[in-house]
């Protein structure tokens, strides 16, 4: 018997460790014991060769980083190793995990012969919104998550991480590089950058909280009922679920002013944001950053009708493939990766509702029909420009500890050109006080170190958000099981020479007027944000244009029905037929209650 210890105390035995070794063909892991801050492997020498190679693996998942390990062991050889030579890559992977608390207020329910109303998968806004309004309206749905219970609300309403120092620091989300997954591989010469949000809640727990409207030219393409719906109803009834919220100041109104003097070519509002601050007449406590984790864990913790009698939540299910028979959905398979073990669920209906990457990696694995050959094509990020500057305690807008958030469109957008072509198709996002209207400080010394350290400037953000059409050319292929990463194939949607100049000449206006300056080490130069940084991705389930032309351009109908099916939908961004300039919050929610709505009236028929 020969003993490997692992001195650790980065990973203690809720992040386990095993061995793999090239003595079986490095096919098993082999388990240890956590003893005395080590783990410890006890290992009968006979059945390993005189030199053998082996690594240390987290969770069987993560391969320890570096060359092989080596050893010769001989009979009571003792070998340790620490910290200091055994590191691992950063968990990416699905995090498995079965806490107290999603114990006891999301326990499963793993009847296989229960049939429901709906199956929805995916917890996010659009899974999330449409599974909670269908068990409002008195549907059986279970709800599939692959994720675990991360966080119970949007990580904006939690203590967030300050960088001190005088450095730019704005994202409310700004913990989604700590827990995003990255379920997918680039083809050679690909630029995707996003990931995806395995938990409860989906992305929603990670985003900016910024819910404008879709102008009546970004939603030009789409399809007449869904666009009058969402000039219509729809935004109401999403703005009122959202918390849509324009928090007034003396300070916002005199930027808001300044802007409609010096730019008289565009109009300017308060930035709507899905923040709940307070109702002080009732005297409810602020719910803060809206998201599907709140919602769905409120209903699950209210047994009623409108609460959790209705309404079946199974997390760690990562659904594998739908079975179809005759145009019909019939189950959706699912591993279970508490039990590691598969399952099979049924229900009238099933939603895709799993993420424009996810959503298309399941419809290809299931071999769904896909008459317009449209599964997977015309994945699209719109084009994103941003620059970082400062406003010196110099300008007369200047403010210690006041912020401003402004959202600006050109007064002409639409008007001067065919759809897609230079007619000043973008937003901008101006905030004054970056750090102030995206931070969070529970801390008042945390806050004062915070505003000492920015040395009498306000931390500031131009940022340019353009429409865009879906780009053809660039694809989503699954090559391989449930268990291989699908691989995209994605490039930037481009801009014209003249977007260009007008969006530079803008910054540079805006920058001017306001008296700003380049940040400390840097510059003005508009950067493109990376292609799925701020998860906008859509496209991959299309929605059709044409109803008399039966959809040929789609996937999904106006109704969000899979073509080749009765019962089948898709709820995410992937169904969006073009990449809207407006931040696309706000239009998933409407869909999913228009989606709730059909789903409804299906059920009655």
């Amino acid at each position: 018997m020969f003993t490997i210890r692992l001195r650790t105390l980065l990973h203690r035995p809720d992040q386990r460790i095993t061995i793999r070794s090239s003595a079986d063909g490095w096919r098993a892991d082999l388990a240890g014991n956590y003893e005395n801050d080590e783990w410890v492997f006890r290992l009968p020498e006979s059945q390993f060769p005189e030199r053998v190679e082996f690594k240390f693996r987290l969770q069987e998942q993560y391969w320890m980083r570096g060359a092989n390990l080596v050893l010769f062991p001989r009979p009571d050889g003792d070998y340790i190793f620490d910290d200091s030579q055994v590191g691992f890559p950063p968990m990416d992977q699905v995090i498995v995990e079965n806490g107290a608390v999603q114990q006891r207020f999301f326990a499963p329910n793993l009847d296989e012969g229960r049939h429901y109303n709906a199956i929805v998968i995916g917890s996010g806004i659009g899974g999330g919104v449409l599974a909670d309004q269908l068990s409002d309206y008195g549907l059986e749905v279970l709800l599939l998550e692959v994720g675990s219970y991360l966080f119970p609300a949007h990580v904006g309403n939690l203590p967030r991480r300050h960088q001190l120092g005088g450095l730019f620091d704005k994202n409310i989300w700004g913990l989604w590089n700590d827990f995003r997954v990255v379920n997918y591989a680039n083809a050679p010469g690909s630029s995707f950058e996003g990931g995806q949000g395995f938990n409860l809640g989906g992305r929603s727990l990670f985003w900016g909280g910024l819910i404008p409207r879709m102008a009546w030219w970004e939603l030009e393409p789409w399809p007449r009922e869904v666009r009058w719906y969402l000039e219509g109803p729809g935004d109401d009834q999403a703005s009122e679920l959202l918390k849509r919220s324009r928090l007034p100041s003396d300070f916002q109104d005199r930027v808001l002013a300044f802007l409609r003097n010096n730019f008289p070519d565009h109009t300017a509002q308060t930035a709507p944001m899905a923040i709940q601050h307070t109702q002080p007449e009732l005297r409810m406590v602020p719910s803060g950053v809206f998201s599907t984790a709140d919602l769905l864990m409120e209903s699950r913790l209210t047994d009623a009708d409108v609460g959790s009698r209705h309404l079946t939540i199974n997390l760690n299910h990562a659904a594998t493939r739908i079975e179809t028979t005759g145009g019909r959905a019939t189950a959706v398979i699912a591993h279970d990766l508490i039990a590691n073990r598969e399952r099979r669920y049924t229900a009238d209906q099933v939603v895709l509702a799993a993420g424009t990457v996810e959503s298309a990696k399941l419809a290809l694995l299931s071999g769904l029909d896909d008459p317009n050959r449209r599964i997977g094509v015309g994945l699209t990020d719109h084009p994103i420009f941003y620059t970082h500057f400062a406003v010196p305690a110099s300008s007369p807008f200047y403010r210690e500890r006041e912020a401003a958030k402004i959202l600006m469109q050109h007064r002409a957008a639409g008007v001067d050109g065919p759809p897609f072509a230079d007619r000043h198709r973008y937003n901008i996002i101006l905030e004054l006080g970056s750090d102030l209207t995206q931070g969070r400080f529970v801390d008042p010394e945390i806050l004062d170190r915070h505003l000492r350290d920015r040395r009498d400037t306000m931390l500031c953000e131009v940022v340019f958000v353009f429409d865009a059409p879906l780009v053809e050319r660039n694809t989503l292929r699954q090559l391989g099981g449930s268990y291989a990463r699908p691989e995209i194939d994605m490039q930037e949607c481009p801009i014209t020479g003249a977007e260009w100049a007008e969006i530079s000449a803008l910054k540079d206006k805006v920058i001017h007027d306001l008296g700003g300056q380049a940040l400390s080490g840097g510059d003005l130069a508009l950067r493109r944000a990376p292609l799925g940084g701020v998860a906008h991705e859509v496209g991959t389930l299309r929605m059709g244009s044409d109803p008399s032309g039966g959809y040929r351009d789609g996937v999904v109908d106006t109704d969000l029905k899979f073509l080749a099916y009765d019962n089948l939908y898709a709820c995410d961004l992937s169904v969006f037929p073009t990449s809207p300039a407006a931040n696309p919050t706000l239009a998933l929610a409407a869909l999913a209650l228009r989606l709730a709505d059909h789903l409804r009236r299906m059920r009655r028929t």
